[in-house]
């Protein structure tokens, strides 16, 4: 409403009228809406625009929003209607703002302040509220961002946190972790964006309106997010891992945020260039060679099958919550640990495995370490020879985001 009240402050600054002033020959049809306008009522519009209001039985109401500028405010008031003509009044404030109601009970609300240039506001009506829905952790594939699409995982708390953990396209970097604040109204998501990380101009708050389907894939509850320029999927997953006894088949990889030194270079038969390397050049690869992983409480074993040849590496693993630390060393004392960070749908049927930057380095330098080993071409007691193989990826990979998901094998 304050958005509202806004535009009808301008109206009389423009035209030097009241809202109501000219508006008041409308033809009100006697109906009384009071009951109809009960409920929680949403709208979402371009330049980050977006309001909540939820009015009482009473005739008081609520709204919540963010105006131009992209500030959280709040307002209070009262809304009075006489047959279809509608009047705002707002704590503190002595003036009334007047228009015509038009309203589709169960559906849709507009306030109409002129009708020659057709000044309104439109709000949808809300049939839940979300706010306990969304309240767990969720991972999303198929979030936007300017080099496709990311995985990035959401975890909402019922104290008003949110940790996010994924590629920031706003801070070109992967980020873990990363603590904020939200609330739910409605259908509406106010995501308060980390202070320290807004670049500038930058709005503080992401606005996203939420349909909420449980059970709406074999994998569980689904939450639709939509803003004006898009829309993405959050699956919901466990915040908590059972790996014991569990195997995978792997489905699908994403690639985000690479960036890297124009240079080819070959992975188990495969070749890379990081400046061009897309999903679909890692799916190839695992794809062919990525039989199955299988876990257990304090170890990850994968089954590899390289041109027909089956190798099987059975590694021990450190679980911290999330994180995953997988010790390859223990296989190939050349290898390095790699710090992943896995999630778990409700019924456990499929995993999500993420690497950043760093992860993704030392795993694809262990990849490389068989292959130049079997080539001829490194003698893994050799020091400094294995470090060169390191220190090689990470010079070749300024910057990359990889996610695995992988299947429960029946």
């Amino acid at each position: 409403m304050k958005n509202f009240k806004l535009m009808a402050i301008a109206l009389v600054a423009m035209l030097g009228f009241t809202a109501c002033e000219k508006d008041c020959d409308h033809d009100f049809i006697e109906v009384d809406h009071s009951k109809d306008l009960v409920g929680t009522w949403t709208y979402i519009a371009e330049g980050g625009l977006a309001e909540a209001m939820v009015i009482n039985p009473d005739g008081s109401f609520t709204t919540t929003g963010v105006m131009q500028g992209g500030y959280l405010y709040e307002e209070k008031g009262t809304i009075k209607v006489v047959n279809n003509k509608v009047s705002l009044v707002f704590e503190g404030d002595t003036d009334i703002i007047e228009g015509r109601l038009e309203l589709v009970a169960g559906k849709s609300l507009s306030i109409v302040i002129n009708e020659e240039y057709d000044i309104r506001l439109t709000y949808d009506y809300c049939n839940e509220d979300l706010s306990e829905e969304i309240v767990g952790m969720w991972v999303c594939t198929d979030a936007p961002t300017e080099n496709g699409e990311s995985t990035i995982v959401h975890t909402f708390m019922d104290n008003g946190k949110a940790i996010y953990t994924g590629y920031g396209t706003r801070v070109d970097e992967y980020l873990v972790n990363e603590e904020t604040t939200y609330e739910v109204i409605g259908d509406l998501l106010f995501y308060a964006l980390p202070k320290d990380k807004l670049a500038e101009g930058e709005l503080p708050y992401i606005i996203k309106k939420l349909t909420y389907k449980p059970n709406g894939t074999v994998y569980g509850d689904i939450m639709e997010e939509k803003t004006m320029k898009s829309t993405s999927t959050m699956l919901r997953i466990k915040q908590s891992l059972n790996l014991t006894g569990r195997k995978y088949d792997y489905i699908s990889a994403y690639v985000t945020n690479a960036n890297g030194k124009d240079e080819d270079f070959s992975i188990l038969g495969n070749t890379f260039n990081i400046s061009k390397i897309e999903s679909s050049d890692l799916d190839r690869m695992f794809r062919s060679i990525l039989s199955c992983i299988e876990l257990n409480e304090n170890t990850i074993k994968f089954t590899f099958n390289n041109n027909g040849r089956e190798s099987v590496y059975n590694d021990p693993i450190t679980v911290d919550g999330n994180k995953v630390t997988v010790d390859m060393s223990t296989e190939n004392p050349a290898c390095r640990k790699v710090e992943m960070y896995m999630f778990q749908d409700a019924n456990d049927t499929q995993l999500h495995i993420y690497m950043p930057t760093k992860s993704f380095i030392n795993y694809f330098a262990n990849l490389q370490i068989p292959t130049l080993k079997a080539e001829g071409k490194l003698d893994t007691n050799d020091a400094a020879a294995v470090e060169k193989v390191f220190a090689d990826m990470e010079a070749r990979i300024e910057s990359i985001n990889v996610s695995l998901v992988l299947r429960a094998r029946k």
